[in-house]
This record gives structure tokens, C-alpha cells and sequence, in this order.
């Protein structure tokens, strides 16, 4: 999603191959849907949870 291809990702994470970075991809795009719904769901979930924190942070100082 951040425009890069794969050759730059494989350079980016050394720890993969450019293999296993179009492995990742087309896993990826053949299920794009599913893994988008559960980004969303995570990031909903982190954003709640750091509301909590700081609101719990404001009134224990």
C-alpha cells in the first residue's frame, strides 16, 4: 500500500528473499479482502485501547 515494489521491499527487509516477497504478495492480493477487514479491526482495537490508556493516565496521574 505504500506504492514500493517488490525489489524495493526485498531491499528494505533483508530478512526476505524477493521470492518470498512476491510469496507475500500474492497471498496478499488473492485474499486482499479478508486481511484489509482485519487491519482495520486491529487498528480500531490499538486506537481504543490507547484511548483508555490515556484517558487513564489524565485522571491517575
Amino acid at each position: 500500500k505504500q506504492g514500493n515494489s517488490a525489489e524495493e521491499i526485498a531491499r528494505l527487509m533483508t530478512h526476505l528473499s524477493i521470492a518470498q516477497v512476491y510469496a507475500a504478495l500474492t497471498y496478499y492480493h488473492a485474499n486482499r479482502e479478508e486481511i484489509d477487514t482485519d487491519l482495520a479491526e486491529e487498528q480500531e482495537a490499538y486506537e481504543q485501547l490507547a484511548e483508555l490508556h490515556y484517558k487513564n493516565l489524565k485522571t491517575n496521574p
